[in-house]
């Protein structure tokens, strides 16, 4: 029901190439507010020069600016405000589908859904790290600033989650159904657009500190287990949850040297093994799994390699004409 729901207005392939173009062409734009300070920072300190910005540009260190890591994240949330808005517009214009119809198939959203994976997944993410940190008490350190860490929880909670949700609408919401159409199966789709989630990803600074194909497999690993948990439960609200829950224990509460996140988090690390990290976050989303699969009655994987219905996976991918975009 949510793929034929989230792919029930216009489907025609230059659609869904525009689409994606104006979505970067949001997330371009998006930096525009970025750039301005950038400047402005190089104008107003001289020691700001080429070499700084460039290490900026490579690690996302916002205190190279001479600003603080609140402002920095505030700068980085705005690229996705507009490409947020960038995105509506297009679902709504160029495709004339309700943006409710990417998150649900059902009449209005449920936001105890989206509440319960948040939680259950931060209440992991949260077990996990203290056994990680008492295990090794020598990598973390106490990182309590009281005000500046206020202003963070405060754009935790009504910024950050524009990010993360903006992720999961464009990747799980809408790619994914929309694949769907080519592909007339479910399993494909969700195995392409993780590895998609994955290759986005490959950007973040942590790449260039612990190779490339180290953090494919945490980013394709998170992908793939969105994606499932999006097939299985039939809807995106999970997804959601997961994912914001995610970005602000990363932000506020456990962050690390180097991270893509630059925040006065609550604590800190001073290093992190890669492939702990995947092994800790693979154990959390099978117990995510199943806690969920029991309390929503998902009756296992069955439902990822039930063929998408034939009056869904009918579009104009196979008739290719301007005249079908009326």
């Amino acid at each position: 029901m949510f793929f034929q729901k989230a792919t029930s207005g216009k489907n025609h392939i230059l659609l869904y190439i525009a689409t994606i173009l104006i979505v970067i062409a949001g997330y371009i734009l998006g930096q525009t507010p970025l750039v301005i300070v950038q400047t402005l920072q190089v104008k107003r300190h001289s020691e700001i020069t080429t070499d700084v910005v460039e290490q900026f540009l490579e690690t996302m260190d916002f205190s190279l600016l001479k600003l603080s890591n609140n402002v920095g994240l505030i700068l980085m949330i705005s690229i996705f405000i507009f490409t947020m808005l960038a995105f509506m517009l297009a679902i709504k214009y160029l495709h004339k589908l309700p943006f409710q119809r990417l998150i649900t198939p059902n009449s209005s959203i449920n936001w105890k859904k989206i509440l319960f994976g948040f939680g259950l997944w931060f209440v992991i993410a949260l077990v996990f790290k203290g056994i990680l940190a008492f295990m090794h008490p020598e990598t973390y350190y106490l990182n309590f600033k009281p005000m500046s860490w206020v202003f963070l929880m405060l754009i935790c909670i009504f910024l950050l989650p524009i990010q993360t949700s903006l992720e999961e609408l464009v990747i799980r919401g809408y790619m994914m159904p929309g694949l769907s159409l080519l592909t007339k199966n479910k399993w494909i789709p969700w195995v392409v657009t993780s590895m998609i989630f994955g290759l986005i990803h490959g950007a973040n600074p942590e790449v260039e500190r612990f190779g490339f194909w180290t953090m494919q497999l945490y980013y394709i690993g998170a992908g793939l287990f969105l994606g499932l948990i999006t097939v299985l439960d039939d809807s995106l609200e999970l997804a959601l949850g997961v994912h914001a829950a995610t970005n602000v224990f990363g932000a506020a509460f456990f962050s690390f040297d180097g991270s893509v996140l630059q925040t006065d988090s609550l604590v800190k690390a001073n290093d992190i093994n890669p492939y702990l990290m995947s092994l800790t976050f693979l154990m959390g989303a099978v117990i995510f799994i199943v806690v969920c699969n029991k309390k929503y009655n998902w009756g296992g994987f069955k439902r990822l390699f039930e063929p998408v219905e034939k009056s869904q996976a009918t579009s104009t991918y196979t008739d290719i004409s301007f005249e079908t975009l009326d």
